[in-house]
């Protein structure tokens, strides 16, 4: 009885805090990429630099984070690599005027060894509506900050070294998990430090830590509901794991995907699909009953670095090698391939009927969420760089595009809606 009391308290404190149209976390309100229904009337299919556009704001220095909303406000990250800083960054949501910018970390610079897609901070912030979450590898370490909605750094942590991988490397790249009172960081890499913390929000103290595998890997931890009872999902060092949100405490293991992942998991119903990964390709559909889980089908598809999306009855991903799928998420069956250009590194997101698409050229895909094969709606493109996700608040579908345009690489916020002005 206290099991199930605590699982419904979870569940209902969390949805309280992401019940309005803002997308305050990674994956959105309901942790899963969907966008409420009134999405599907205000954004557009189709859009360009002179039409659909609502507005466009530069942003300074270079990052792939996803920007959130809470309220009025977009929150992004961004490393400036000539003052070597990372800072939280404040725009209006209804004109993209910039706010605010607060410096998080100074001395901040690219390992040699970070991967030419990635950079200093990746990870998504997470918000409860008055404060910001962030988690960032500054240097050799894993660090998270808490920051006022109005700019006011409230507490900063180190959370884990984070050392070279002696075996495959990317440079960190979760985004933290938010819960009713606790930030969860995932630090999956090849030592004794690798493991997911949960620190206090209120404070950023270590509530518990929990171990994961020894393998350097880079997917983001995300809360679940699965038969009745929430549960964290991770991939990555060869399983797919579940654990409880209040204790960390495992609750049951799988061996699927491969040693190092990126994507967030997905799930629905009693189904959780993970893809990746490096050596290995697969993508797998694991059955949850109670404290245990099985694969019950898989394939050899690598939908690697971006996320999958569930709509409906069925399962959609975009795969490393330029191939969308379509599988009917019960069983795996292939409803369809399709050759997609890309490559993708943004995870796409559902709007109505319609899923979105970024890939890192800065072309976003429209196509149509349906099993009875591809059908394409849309190919827009902003600037030529793209490997933010596509997100959406209060009528507006918010795009983190660059552009070489100018002979270096600018940085720029899009706001798209239903308009025929251009910014």
């Amino acid at each position: 009885m206290i099991r199930v009391f605590t699982a419904l308290l979870l569940t209902i404190t969390f949805s309280t805090l992401l019940a309005a149209e803002d997308w305050r976390v990674w994956r959105g309100p309901t942790l899963d990429n969907h966008t409420p229904a009134s999405a599907a009337e205000s954004i557009p299919v189709s859009w360009s630099e002179s039409e659909n556009v609502l507005w466009r704001s530069p942003v300074p220095g270079s990052c792939h984070a996803t920007p959130i909303v809470v309220d009025d406000s977009i929150f992004v990250l961004t490393h400036e690599s000539d003052t070597k800083t990372l800072s939280l960054l404040r725009y209006r949501l209804d004109d993209g005027e910039q706010l605010s910018r607060v410096v998080l970390h100074e001395g901040v610079e690219p390992p040699s060894y970070m991967h030419k897609k990635n950079t200093c901070a990746p990870g998504t912030p997470s918000s409860d509506g008055t404060t910001v979450f962030v988690s960032a590898q500054v240097n050799d370490t894993i660090q998270a900050s808490a920051i006022s909605v109005d700019g006011k750094i409230l507490w900063q942590r180190i959370v884990a070294p984070y050392e070279k991988s002696s075996k495959f490397w990317f440079g960190y790249g979760a985004s933290p998990l938010l819960l009713e009172d606790s930030l969860v960081v995932a630090v999956d890499t090849d030592n004794d430090q690798s493991g997911l913390y949960a620190l206090a929000k209120d404070s950023g103290e270590q509530v518990w830590k929990t171990p994961r595998p020894k393998a350097a890997s880079y997917s983001s931890p995300i809360l679940a509901t699965i038969g009745g009872r929430p549960q964290i999902l991770i991939s990555g060092g060869d399983q797919v794991a579940s654990y409880d949100p209040n204790t960390g405490e495992p609750i049951w293991t799988v061996k699927a995907t491969s040693e190092v992942t990126c994507g967030t998991i997905v799930w629905k119903d009693s189904m959780v699909f993970a893809s990746g990964g490096y050596p290995d390709s697969g993508t797998y559909g694991i059955q949850v009953t109670g404290n245990s889980a099985k694969v019950v089908w898989q394939n050899k598809a690598k939908c690697y670095e971006q996320s999958m999306l569930v709509a409906g009855d069925y399962l959609y991903g975009i795969a490393n090698n330029g191939i969308g799928y379509c599988w009917r998420a019960s069983d795996g069956e292939q409803m369809w391939r399709e050759r997609i250009e890309g490559p993708h590194s943004a995870s796409p997101l559902l709007i109505g009927d319609r899923i979105y698409a970024s890939d890192e050229r800065g072309e976003t895909l429209v196509f149509r969420a349906s099993p009875d094969g591809f059908t394409k709606l849309a190919s827009n493109r902003l600037g030529d760089s793209s490997f933010a996700s596509p997100v959406y608040a209060n009528g507006k579908l918010i795009l983190r595009h660059a552009s070489n345009d100018s002979g270096q690489r600018e940085e720029f916020l899009y706001a798209i809606g239903k308009s025929q002005t251009s910014p």
